[in-house]
């Protein structure tokens, strides 16, 4: 471990952080951390020193202090201080290895745990993947981008969401995750700023973090991203990319306006600005929403995947991409999976051309607007930010519930739970709130359970931020 830094510079941005001093101390520390003004291995300031520089009593400081070692960032040695730790590296729900937990736990801190319940219309799917399916023939061929007949089946299915393109226009990816890391690849280069939300799904902070990309929030709204802002980082960071979500963002639910789009493009326009576009929750709605790719396919990369119709173990999607980036994505497709499973996509595909894809997605529909009914009449309304068509809410905190508090005295009640921290991808955006995946439940009665022990925990009336 380091002796504490030369110089204490960085407790000069608490007086400019909103909000209560123990929390601008915390993102303090935060930002200097971000901005390498603070390294781990660095020992911070007495507590006493500290409230005496910063003005503010020492059970501020001391607040403070205690929610860092509570966090991770801090540890503490007996007789030698309060130092900094390596991050963590949580980057979201526990889902990387299966995890041993009582039959009494119920994971809704993402939307496909462990126990999480059979597809609603799982005997539609299997019914269509009983046909003889010519395997020797789909293990044979490689070709990288997707085998044409499936990629024209794919670009069928795109136009259901007024997307127009042919076989040539569409990439076969090993899902949404995949078609998210092939675009940050083609599309940027190491070092270059990449914008999205302020909130941004965790996998795609991942992605950045991995290829050493440096993600730059874009304040939102409940509509989404504010093109206000959008131009301003723009103009400040002269970035090329945006990864956004405009159709039942995640975590927030957020569905932008045509109006709303509009801007946004008009901004992307006037910065020469590529859109790649996330849009794997539009088949959710009644009348899907209009994306980006619609509006400007040749500014816009539009990814999808079929993870949220069928389930997570088929890993298959969809890239449709202006014709100026094809090269750059077939270099990156090579470079990640060379291709995706032409079996896998067969089964996909055959769902596709079927009559029954419309009772599977009917049947999604149904079972979503079925859960959030129990969510809404189980937890009030204020506390509460969704829509019918979501697999998730925001859940809103008060009493002084901390994100971090609420869900590790959660996981005591055996719910699991997600904070915003995950998607937070700036330390300056902090919210205190809360995402409840309603489909992680093996059933509508255990998502009741599950939802009574929260609500009891949120109106706790003895405030827990530690």
């Amino acid at each position: 471990m380091t002796s504490s830094p030369k110089s204490n510079d960085w407790t000069r941005s608490i007086a400019s952080i909103a909000g209560p001093r123990y929390l601008a101390i915390v993102k303090a520390v935060e930002l200097a951390l971000d901005t390498g003004d603070l390294r781990p291995g660095d020992r911070l300031p007495p507590q006493r020193d500290l409230a005496k520089k910063v003005g503010v009593n020492i059970g501020t400081v001391s607040r403070a202090y205690a929610m860092m070692r509570d966090s991770g960032v801090t540890s503490g040695e007996v007789g030698r201080g309060t130092f900094l730790q390596e991050p963590a590296g949580v980057d979201g729900p526990s889902s990387l290895w299966e995890r041993s937990a009582p039959r009494s736990f119920i994971d809704l801190s993402h939307s496909f745990p462990d126990e999480a319940p059979v597809h609603p219309a799982a005997a539609e799917i299997l019914r269509e993947w009983h046909a003889d399916i010519d395997i020797p023939s789909l293990l044979a061929r490689q070709i990288d981008a997707g085998l044409r007949r499936h990629r024209a089946i794919g670009a069928h299915w795109l136009s259901r969401f007024g997307l127009e393109c042919g076989p040539d226009d569409v990439m076969i990816t090993c899902g949404g995750q995949h078609g998210l890391l092939l675009a940050m690849a083609a599309l940027s280069r190491a070092g270059d700023v990449v914008m999205t939300e302020e909130l941004a799904f965790y996998g795609l902070k991942s992605a950045a973090g991995m290829m050493g990309r440096q993600l730059v929030s874009v304040r939102m709204d409940r509509e989404g991203l504010m093109p206000q802002y959008l131009d301003i980082v723009c103009r400040r960071t002269g970035a090329k990319v945006l990864f956004c979500t405009p159709t039942l963002h995640n975590p927030t639910t957020a569905i932008m306006s045509l109006e709303r789009r509009h801007e946004i493009l008009e901004v992307c326009r006037r910065h020469d600005v590529t859109i790649v576009e996330d849009d794997v929750w539009n088949f959710m709605l009644d009348t899907p929403a209009v994306p980006f790719a619609a509006l400007d396919p040749d500014r816009t990369v539009y990814v999808t995947s079929f993870s949220k119709i069928i389930g997570p173990g088929l890993r298959v999607g969809l890239l449709r991409m202006p014709r100026h980036a094809q090269h750059a994505l077939g270099v990156a497709l090579r470079a990640t999976t060379l291709m995706a499973s032409a079996v896998t996509t067969e089964h996909v595909v055959r769902l596709l051309t079927s009559k029954s894809i419309e009772t599977v997605i009917a049947a999604l529909r149904t079972e979503a607007r079925a859960r959030q009914a129990i969510l809404t009449g189980i937890i009030s309304e204020r506390h509460l930010i969704t829509r019918p068509e979501a697999y998730y809410a925001w859940l809103k905190l008060t009493n002084g519930w901390s994100a971090e508090a609420f869900v590790r005295e959660a996981h005591k009640r055996d719910v699991g739970i997600t904070p915003f921290t995950v998607f937070e991808v700036s330390s300056l955006n902090h919210s205190d709130g809360i995402r409840i995946c309603i489909n992680g439940a093996r059933d509508r009665s255990t998502l009741e359970t599950a939802l009574h022990r929260l609500r009891t925990l949120l109106l706790d009336e003895t405030p827990r931020v530690l």
